[in-house]
């Protein structure tokens, strides 16, 4: 695999901790292992930040499990080498249900 196509080591982690997610009754615990396991990324990885943004918006609140384990299905589901859908992913979690303003 050519290091364009080499996904980010975090990704890895990412989901097993999603499928956590997906199973909690809670996902504020898992959420919270999400953002720990991003921190270091933060500033080395394309789309740590907006990742972080996003599980930091579905953990506050219990009643956000729900959605957290949509997104969660969503982020396993996607093609992370393919930029247009993981930005589609970000757009939609960031602005249209998280509320961030868009740029």
């Amino acid at each position: 695999m050519s290091d364009q196509r080499r996904a980010p080591a975090y990704l890895d982690e990412m989901r097993t901790l999603m499928r956590q997610v997906i199973v909690s009754d809670d996902a504020s615990v898992p959420t919270a292992t999400i953002l720990a396991a991003l921190h270091d990324h933060l500033e080395t990885e394309d789309f740590a930040t907006s990742l972080y943004l996003v599980w930091g918006c579905l953990g506050e609140n219990e009643w956000e499990s729900d959605r957290a384990a949509d997104a969660a299905r969503e982020w396993l589901e996607l093609d992370h080498h393919d930029r247009d859908a993981v930005r589609r992913y970000y757009d939609h979690w960031l602005y249209d249900v998280c509320g961030y303003q868009r740029p």
